[in-house]
């Protein structure tokens, strides 16, 4: 530039073309945008922007400080539009994240007989087309680039190609392409194996990396991690163990952040965290995606305490720890119950500003409602400025799991008058929800967008727990026309719908459904049984409940446990019939607790048994020496018993 340096430069008149064309290229360089927009003003006040060489630089400035439209303006008022300001065009318009404008202008490069695109204007293409996903678009450039032959005049196209069949799915399409190209290099089967990865399949990816290595082509720590990448699928960690062997055996740096950090998330995703711990470990340099792989690791398997110590030592390390992990950590706290780190945690997304994230304002919810903190997650929920559907059903299971009537209420109306779009886990916790507080109404306007939705044909869980819904409800009719409506009934239907009857004190169709059920073939669970053997002994129905009883193990190989024994001993205390309550009591799988005593002491004072009395009155004591209800009940027993009894 001569006496003209760009820290003191001047406009002048003076400065020959040279001089302009440097002082363009050391702007481009810089991106300092006022300096930019004061030589744009100057050089178009000479009338030098529609000069074709200047001009061409122009552009190319406008592109490099973001000026897109401004470039495209100068761009337009060019004499010439030569092949090479078009690719700085569209390419601008690529790395702005703008692909439409993209097809846009290619589409006038088309009508343009003097521009003949080059490779790269059509790897920019290509991957525009990739970023839209526009499947037509891209057969359209194949065919033109098979056409222009630059398949084989640019190896870089092919990989191109390849890289975007990959990202779309047309994996089959990838590899044809790769079949095509006359130099196939370590891109553009790293493109191909990169696809295969993105999808899961690890044998073609691993394949692939067969194929080329037999083809005298060397892989890279980024062919590698993409075939690490694969093998993280469940079932393909031999293949996991091989393509780490063989990047030790070809010396590669597999304790390099990149590669290393690959190898710590496929062991960590087979559970083999003490191996990723010891590559960790081995890692030159830990950066906050290595760290946060290996929290995320401890966490999805459930080391929680292990994943809150990674994040202890990643902080003492100066690590600052990303929105995953931080996530990931909040998650670990909710687990363990480590109430003062979560609030800590939460001090940090304050401290951060990252509050206002769906998915850390959801995870924070969700901490709060497992530590029983109801009104934090209540003031978290309230400060989200975007409420997702998770945020919604987060928040009302957890007042749904405390029984908070008020506040369920409250959210149920939140949610009809915001008209929130539940998906089936949301409608699934209203019901839930509408069941706890008995809100009918609306259950029924839940029951109506669940119809709408049409998933009660599509999911079985929705059914039935509008089934259960409603026979809690006492509106068994309701109840069993939702069951008639089910295409596919299960065992929890079919006991859903039973104990709806059972609470309203209907044991005919009790039984009658239980057979029914039995004629669908669908076998009957304990749950079944518990409702049905209550069912018959409020009734008196004694005979009936017997054969129900007997029939769990010799018909369905169901060995009764203590709730099912447990109703049989009221049963017949109910019928009269002790001794055979005895028996039962004696028969039982386990140590019969006070509710069993209680059940015979009630019965004793009924039928004026004092023998049988003191027996279960001593062994409830046994159980608790303190047991205000034994000795009440052994009390109205005793006055109810003659004086001689005693003697």
């Amino acid at each position: 530039m001569g006496s003209h340096s760009l820290a003191s430069w001047r406009f002048t008149l003076g400065w020959s073309m040279e001089e302009i064309l440097n002082v363009l290229d050391a702007c481009r360089k810089r991106k300092v945008l006022e300096q930019t927009m004061d030589l744009l003003v100057f050089i178009c006040s000479i009338g030098l922007d529609t000069h074709q060489v200047v001009g061409n630089n122009l552009v190319s400035m406008m592109i490099e400080v973001g000026c897109l439209y401004d470039a495209q303006h100068l761009f337009d008022r060019l004499p010439l539009q030569s092949e090479r300001a078009w690719t700085s065009l569209i390419t601008g318009y690529l790395e702005a994240k703008m692909p439409q404008h993209v097809i846009t202008l290619y589409s006038r490069v088309q009508v343009d007989p003097s521009v003949h695109p080059s490779g790269q204007m059509y790897i920019v293409l290509l991957k525009a087309c990739s970023m839209l996903g526009d499947m037509n678009r891209t057969l359209v450039i194949h065919t033109e680039i098979m056409r222009m032959n630059s398949i084989r005049k640019d190896p870089f196209v092919g990989s191109a190609l390849i890289d975007m069949y990959s990202k779309i799915g047309m994996l089959d399409t990838a590899h044809d392409v790769l079949k095509e190209l006359a130099v196939r290099d370590v891109v553009s089967w790293t493109a191909l194996i990169a696809g295969y990865a993105n999808y899961g399949f690890c044998e073609e990816a691993v394949g692939c990396l067969k194929a080329m290595q037999q083809e005298g082509i060397c892989a890279n720590s980024t062919t590698f991690v993409c075939c690490i990448k694969a093998c993280r699928s469940a079932g393909f960690m031999h293949q996991g163990q091989e393509t780490h062997a063989e990047i030790e055996r070809l010396g590669l740096p597999g304790n390099g952040v990149v590669l290393g950090t690959s190898l710590v998330d496929m062991y960590c995703r087979h559970g083999l965290l003490h191996i990723a711990q010891e590559i960790f470990n081995n890692l030159h340099f830990r950066n906050s995606v290595a760290w946060t792989t290996l929290i995320v690791g401890h966490t999805e398997c459930g080391n929680n305490l292990e994943a809150l110590k990674c994040y202890e030592q990643m902080l003492a390390e100066g690590i600052v720890a990303d929105n995953v992990a931080l996530i990931c950590t909040m998650k670990a706290c909710s687990s363990v119950k480590d109430i003062s780190k979560g609030e800590e945690i939460h001090a940090e997304v304050e401290r951060r500003g990252l509050i206002e994230d769906p998915s850390t304002g959801n995870v924070l919810i969700d901490m709060y409602v497992r530590f029983g903190f109801l009104q934090k997650a209540q003031e978290v929920f309230d400060r989200l400025q975007f409420r997702s559907i998770v945020s919604w059903t987060t928040l009302l299971a957890g007042y749904t799991e405390q029984s908070d009537s008020d506040n369920i209420y409250k959210l149920l109306e939140c949610m009809q008058l915001e008209e929130i779009s539940r998906d089936s886990v949301a409608l699934i916790c209203s019901l839930q929800a509408c069941c706890i507080i008995g809100a009918t109404s609306i259950a029924q306007e839940v029951h109506s967008e669940i119809e709408r939705k049409g998933l009660l044909e599509k999911e079985l869980l929705v059914g039935n727990t509008l089934i259960d819904m409603y026979s809690k409800c006492g509106s068994i009719s309701r109840a069993h026309e939702v069951f008639t409506k089910l295409p596919m009934r299960d065992v929890v239907s079919w006991t859903s719908l039973i104990e709806g009857y059972a609470q309203v004190g209907e044991s005919e169709d009790v039984c009658r459904m239980y057979e029914e059920m039995l004629r669908d073939a669908v076998e009957p669970d304990p749950v079944t049984f518990i409702i049905i053997l209550g069912a018959c002994g409020r009734k008196g129905l004694y005979k009936t409940s017997e054969l129900y009883f007997e029939s769990m193990s010799k018909c369905h190989g169901i060995l009764p446990s203590l709730p099912h024994h447990i109703r049989m001993v009221g049963v017949f205390c109910r019928a009269g019939n002790l001794e055979k309550a005895l028996a039962i009591v004696q028969k039982m799988p386990s140590h019969p607790n006070s509710v069993v005593w209680h059940i015979v002491l009630d019965a004793c004072e009924k039928w004026g048994t004092l023998g049988l009395g003191v027996h279960a009155f001593q062994n409830a004591l046994h159980l608790d020496a303190e047991d205000a209800g034994a000795y009440l009940l052994m009390s109205h027993i005793i006055a109810n018993s003659p004086a001689d009894s005693w003697v």
